[in-house]
């Protein structure tokens, strides 16, 4: 005790303050949240006290008996280890606020229902504990354990592996909550019609499910890389498959983003940034909670064309830079950064002005007269939907931004959501680190797509593009930082980055809440209705249903879904319903993200309870079926 004591006096005051600090605030955000207590000072204080209590004597315990091992004198060793107590915390702290934010959003600034605060508040404080842990392992440590020499033995095997063990984790998620009917959204059912439909005389990769009466799928997107998905996919045309083909192409992407971080880290820290890609919360979102997108193809082919254009091999950087602008039209903008990034470099002309040309060119040709002219309502749906606030066409929106910079700013963060998805990425992505990068160019047009979204989240798939980018950044910024601490401050090379890295790669994962929600992986709560009103509709019939119940639908059914109520009402002022059978959720949340989605089930349900052409056959848990007259469920009513 007298020992512990002289600890606190080591005449370095401010490291017991700072860890005593630290446990205080660890334990006020803690104990409100596991104990659903409220944030009173009744509450906040004793929980506080208990948590400064704890941590301090933990760090003074700790100090204590590691301290002859350490080979340092008893006050540096003491000093040394507060400070990794001090900052351990932090996955908690910084976190647990952005939960709070997330979770108490209303109306269409809210986002799908989070994991439960308690269970969050749990996890963030194990996730800090594992970082105070291997913060010490590294502190306390001699060389590499034997799991790491066995890791990086054979780097290549070990980032193979990481890769197969995501892909066995995640693929499951993927599918587990497709079929319960846990994502409001229909991509799925889109694409695998599409390419069922290849050559259709009614449009070029034809779906039902696009716009407002079916089109192309060209009308909404330029996805040309659902070409070269299509042989794959029509081994085994259904949606499992492509799932698992765009889940497959997330994963490889941590191949060549390793082979970027090798050219500046040894091979032990460019796997752990590997591991960091493949675990974010953005990444690990898309099969875990978000319905499959052509954006899950973008991370694989910017990282290979980026670690082409770094290892100058021109026409291998073309060829990764084609895949890239084939995943969508807007893709061609990171081709054509690829440019200005080479020019930065100062790279030889040709790397600067041929992906600035050809991106730029594509780009442009693709939402000023591919999409308008293959589109049904006659201009770019993204430039009529999404930058609505910025301009009525390409021109306006290019007009305010060159003229009206500061307009961009004022929709980008028009929202709480949108302040705490800026929060989020903040934290994410080493907070500052990334601005000391030149690769920093490429984050510009991501996460500006990303913010100019109407209600936006860490979860939704446009965030990938954002996760990308800044990822690479990160790597780069931190690879600049630790050889400024080399020169200046004489530093061993690389023990900066690998503390900085660690802390970092544990901060950047804490968001888990985001995506890891064990709800979306059971049934939804009115399966069995869901599926029973949708036997009652026979194999061939024109049917209106709910997106998260397209993945049930067959070929020989002519399906639409609630967002092309949207798209009618977004383009006409008005929607029509041609359908026989209407299968209609009753459930109408008045908070959720997809505000859009929710709205259209209202307004059919309003027009469905006043049409004298339906009658209702079927309601159960909130899931009923109306029919119009004159034609026949194909089994009766339970």
């Amino acid at each position: 005790m007298r020992s512990n004591f002289k600890l606190l006096q080591a005449g370095v005051p401010a490291i017991p303050l700072l860890v005593a600090s630290s446990g205080f605030a660890a334990g006020a955000a803690f104990g409100p949240a596991v104990f659903r207590s409220g944030l009173s000072a009744g509450n906040l204080i004793p929980s506080g006290a208990a948590g400064a209590v704890l941590l301090t004597g933990s760090w003074l315990g700790i100090s204590a008996a590691t301290a002859r091992k350490s080979g340092a004198g008893t006050n540096l060793h003491a000093r040394r280890l507060g400070v990794w107590f001090a900052v351990a915390m932090l996955p908690l702290l910084s976190y647990l606020p952005y939960l709070a934010h997330r979770s108490g959003l209303t109306g269409a600034q809210a986002e799908l229902p989070p994991l439960d605060s308690r269970y969050s508040a749990i996890g963030l404080l194990v996730w800090s504990l594992l970082l105070l842990a291997v913060l010490l392992r590294l502190s306390l440590g001699k060389g590499n354990g034997g799991i790491s020499r066995l890791a990086l033995r054979r780097p290549a095997g070990t980032l193979a592996l990481m890769i197969c063990a995501w892909l066995a984790v995640f693929f499951p998620l993927d599918v587990l909550k497709e079929h319960y009917m846990q994502v409001t959204s229909l991509n799925s059912a889109v694409f695998r019609e599409a390419m069922t439909h290849v050559f259709d005389g009614r449009g070029f990769m034809y779906s039902h499910l696009e716009q407002a009466s079916g089109s192309t799928i060209f009308g909404v997107h330029i996805n040309l890389i659902y070409l070269l998905v299509t042989p794959l996919f029509r081994l085994f045309p259904d949606y499992r498959w492509l799932l698992l083909i765009s889940d497959a192409a997330l994963a490889l992407a941590a191949w060549p983003l390793y082979l970027l971080a090798r050219r500046h880290f040894p091979a032990g820290l460019s796997l752990l940034f590997a591991a960091m890609y493949l675990l974010t919360p953005i990444i690990a979102a898309q099969p875990g909670r978000s319905d499959v997108s052509e954006i899950r193809f973008m991370p694989l082919f910017f990282f290979l064309a980026l670690y082409m254009l770094e290892t100058k091999r021109f026409w291998w950087f073309l060829g990764a830079s084609f895949l890239l602008a084939s995943v969508r039209e807007d893709m061609a903008l990171f081709v054509a950064f690829f440019g200005i990034y080479a020019l930065v470099r100062r790279y030889p002309l040709r790397w600067i002005l041929t992906p600035l040309a050809s991106g730029g060119a594509w780009f442009l040709a693709s939402t000023s007269f591919l999409l308008p002219h293959l589109s049904t309502t006659g201009t770019a749906v993204r430039t009529t939907i999404r930058y609505s606030d910025l301009g009525s066409s390409g021109s306006q929106i290019a007009k305010t931004l060159l003229l009206k910079p500061w307009k961009a700013f004022e929709v980008a963060f028009s929202g709480a959501s949108h302040a705490g998805a800026a929060y989020g990425l903040f934290l994410s992505f080493g907070t500052v680190l990334p601005l000391i990068s030149g690769a920093v160019v490429f984050a510009v047009p991501a996460v500006a797509e990303l913010l100019f979204e109407q209600t936006t989240d860490l979860v939704t798939f446009m965030a990938v593009p954002a996760a990308a980018t800044l990822i690479v950044a990160f790597i780069y910024g931190l690879a600049r930082l630790d050889g400024i601490a080399f020169r200046r401050w004489g530093f061993h090379r690389g023990r900066t980055a690998t503390m900085l890295g660690v802390f970092l790669f544990f901060l950047g994962l804490a968001p888990f809440h985001a995506w890891l929600n064990q709800n979306m992986y059971l049934p939804r709560y009115n399966y069995s209705a869901a599926i029973a009103a949708f036997k009652m509709v026979p194999p061939d019939a024109r049917v209106l249903a709910p997106e998260f119940m397209l993945a049930n639908t067959t070929s020989d059914q002519t399906v639409t879904g609630y967002h092309q109520i949207a798209y009618q009402e977004d383009a006409w002022g008005h929607f029509d319903i041609d359908e026989d059978y209407v299968i209609l959720d009753e459930r109408i949340p008045s908070a959720m993200a997809d505000d859009r989605y929710y709205q259209s089930l209202g307004d059919v349900s309003k027009f469905l309870s006043k049409s004298p052409d339906f009658h209702k056959v079927f309601e159960h848990d909130d899931m009923a079926l109306y029919v119009r007259n004159g034609f026949r469920p194909a089994t009766p009513p339970a």
